[in-house]
């Protein structure tokens, strides 16, 4: 390397892969900016370096940053040109961008919110929530927390939501129900000041309706005789309610007898308190309920104390698997074959017909039909589940 400038700043001319090129040497005490700054003119990195030398000499070291700034300047406005833009506009665009991540940076841990959702939701007066709610609800807030550990609520937006609910290895309608308690929380979020806007919003998730499960009439005959086997089984009311009542599991369990199955008008009340629809709902039973029910020891509590343990005993002895909501698809199934009505169904079960008909309507034969309604304490009571067939004639 050739010294041809021997003052500070020292040029240096220096050849590199065939082309020469002079280098200004910026290095000085107290100076911490650009060391050096080349050029491919010997004429131009001399007339750099003399002017940056003279401003030293007069205006002290800060006048090399202030020609560096310049340049940077120049350069800037140079590329904002190539965009049709000002480096005035370039600004404007860049603070709101940083006033945008600023703003994501405060904002709180989705993971923080979601304790004081799940608290506000815990203690809100003017709506209280039933204990299968309120599970749902901390299940679902756990799940969050541990999903969206270290995120702050500001960064989420719908592409995140939809690789979240994408990534998930879970069913459509899985998928539908952590979408739509997320958008709960947001919704939530957006009334608290925590956020502008509900990312889920707009985010479809289309569920294929599969064939509604039911019991048929040989399984349900397996029940009954379970539950026939001694004079006063204590989980006989809960079961015959739900498959021949088609009240949901949940409202059964907080029925009592007279106060909500009405023996002496044989109706069966479902209060608000207890419905899943906070709805009210009246219905005169069904004449094999009411037979089933006839058998059941009424001087004893209906929901027996150690419930779930004989609830359990029960389904585990039978020879085929259990199915969730069975009872009440096997009514509405049953029900709806024989007098093929979906606004009496409604009624009863406390359900749209939409909701019917998409979940427990099904196709099957007159002679199952015929065979349910027949199930009778007596045709059940007799020996051997093939014999109360036999009698059924299937």
């Amino acid at each position: 390397m050739k010294t041809i400038r021997k003052e500070w700043p020292r040029v240096r001319q220096y050849v590199k892969a065939g082309n020469t090129y002079f280098s200004v040497d910026l290095r000085r005490k107290h100076y911490q900016g650009k060391k050096w700054k080349n050029f491919t003119s010997r004429d131009k990195a001399l007339e750099f370096a003399s002017d940056i030398g003279k401003k030293v000499a007069k205006s002290g070291v800060d006048s090399i940053r202030a020609v560096e700034e310049g340049d940077r300047v120049k350069a800037w406005a140079e590329q904002c040109i190539r965009y049709g833009k000002t480096i005035e506009q370039a600004m404007e665009t860049a603070l709101v961008v940083w006033e945008k991540e600023r703003k994501v940076m405060e904002s709180s841990f989705i993971s923080e919110l979601l304790t004081v959702w799940l608290l506000d939701k815990m203690e809100n007066p003017l709506k209280p929530l039933r204990p299968r709610t309120l599970k749902s609800l901390r299940f679902m807030a756990n799940t969050f927390k541990a999903d969206f550990t270290d995120a702050k609520i500001k960064e989420i937006d719908q592409a995140r939501i939809e690789k979240y609910l994408g990534d998930k290895d879970v069913s459509n309608q899985t998928r539908k129900n952590l979408r739509n308690y997320l958008g709960q929380f947001f919704n939530w979020a957006i009334r608290k000041g925590h956020c502008d806007k509900n990312p889920v919003m707009g985010i479809e998730i289309h569920v294929q309706n599969g064939v509604p499960e039911f019991f048929t009439v040989e399984q349900c005959v397996s029940l009954l005789k379970q539950i026939r086997k001694e004079e006063n089984d204590p989980m006989r009311a809960y079961f015959v309610l739900c498959l021949f009542g088609g009240i949901r599991p949940e409202e059964a369990q907080r029925l009592a007898w007279k106060k909500n199955v009405k023996m002496e008008t044989g109706e069966i009340y479902i209060p608000a308190a207890i419905a899943k629809t906070k709805k009210d709902r009246m219905f005169v039973m069904p004449s094999l309920l009411k037979l089933w029910l006839d058998f059941c020891p009424q001087d004893k509590p209906l929901i027996p104390a150690n419930f779930r343990r004989l609830k359990d005993g029960v389904t585990k002895s039978l020879n085929f698997d259990w199915i969730q909501d069975g009872l009440r698809h096997t009514f509405a199934t049953f029900h709806y074959a024989r007098h093929k009505s979906l606004d009496e169904l409604r009624h009863i079960m406390g359900n749209s017909p939409n909701v019917i008909e998409r979940f427990y309507k099904g196709a099957i034969s007159k002679t199952s039909v015929e065979a349910f309604w027949m199930l009778t304490p007596t045709i059940v009571k007799n020996a051997g589940v093939k014999g109360a067939l036999k009698d059924l004639k299937l």
